[in-house]
């Protein structure tokens, strides 16, 4: 794994990573994957991870991979995790026939 570009971004409590994961020979890395391997070089937790994109191009053996890191896990879950409100379901009227 190399590091192209790492930003720190105090505001949000993280820094944004830009990377590239060589894989000569197999098919693109999945999420789990490079999680692991951005958490063991970094030496961070990966629950404070949050892989945005892999691209790779067609025949290549290079993927790009764009993430967040997280200071703290309470900074994480601010941002990261969505809240939506659940939809309530509506009751059919029954009509009566005469």
């Amino acid at each position: 794994m190399k590091i192209l570009k790492q930003e720190e971004n105090s505001l949000l409590n993280r820094f944004s990573l830009e990377c590239e994961v060589e894989h000569s020979g197999k098919k693109t890395p999945t999420r789990e994957e490079v999680l692991k391997q951005i958490a063991e070089s970094l030496k961070v937790s990966p629950e404070l991870i949050k892989i945005k994109a892999i691209f790779t191009r067609y025949g290549g053996n290079l993927s790009k991979v764009i993430a967040n890191v997280y200071n703290n896990i309470e900074g994480f879950k601010a941002i990261e995790e969505f809240r939506k409100k659940k939809k309530e379901k509506k009751e059919k009227k029954t009509v009566a026939k005469k």
